[in-house]
């Protein structure tokens, strides 16, 4: 009988011990968590929101419209510089514009001709002898002279002359030349200026002009003129 009990016990403890082991314990009801699945679901929810921002901002977004490209215009024609005022104020405006010194600037008057009397000068009043155009011979001699005027302020002295300084030929004469202190032309004086030449030995139109030049070698004066024409 007590042999029957005891092994009635141990049934039963092996009995609760097997039930025991086959129930479920306190570790199998903690859930296992998968870390690359949270990481899947939150990417899912970032990419969820922007695309909700997006689309909202798109949906905010104004029209865009064409805008037609500017018509090209033809630039203005420059403004020369030499017509545009130099440091113009505005107007009712005084002082110096943008509030510097600026330089003044001046156009000096041109430089004419001294209208005052000069030392040496002298006037063509007439010709005297033969007159320009004359017809001569070949090698014909003839005189011509002028009558010119010492319109200067200064004295024709000694060593005054005159000297040809243009034409075709010298007419192979003589010249004039002031050597005697007795043939000073005074200022103001008419003088008579005679010279004996001689025509070229071919046909054709010859002229020679001539001019005063002072002691000093400097012309000065108006000039006077020979003209003739030489025929066979």
């Amino acid at each position: 009988m007590r042999n029957k009990t005891i092994i009635r016990q141990a049934f039963l403890a092996v009995t609760v011990l097997l039930l025991a082991a086959c129930g479920p314990s306190a570790e199998s009801f903690t859930p296992t968590l998968d870390a690359t699945l949270i990481y899947t679901q939150a990417a899912q929810t970032v990419a969820v929101q922007f695309t909700q921002t997006s689309a909202a901002l798109t949906a905010a977004a104004p029209t865009q419209t064409n805008t037609p490209a500017p018509t090209p215009t033809e630039a203005a024609s420059p403004t020369p510089f030499a017509t545009l005022p130099l440091f113009t104020l505005p107007a009712g405006a005084t002082g110096q514009p943008f509030g510097i010194s600026t330089p003044t600037f001046s156009i000096l008057p041109l430089q004419g001709t001294p209208t005052g009397a000069l030392c040496d000068n002298s006037a063509y009043i007439q010709d005297v002898g033969t007159p320009d155009g004359t017809v001569l011979k070949p090698g014909q001699a003839f005189a011509k002279g002028w009558l010119i005027q010492n319109t200067g302020t200064c004295n024709w002295k000694v060593g005054y002359h005159l000297v040809r300084v243009g034409g075709n030929t010298d007419f192979g004469g003589d010249t004039f030349v002031i050597r005697l202190s007795s043939d000073i032309v005074l200022a103001g004086k008419i003088v008579e200026i005679s010279l004996r030449l001689i025509a070229p030995k071919q046909p054709g139109m010859y002229e020679a002009r001539y001019q005063m030049y002072n002691d000093r070698d400097v012309p000065f004066g108006t000039a006077m003129t020979v003209s003739v024409e030489v025929r066979k």
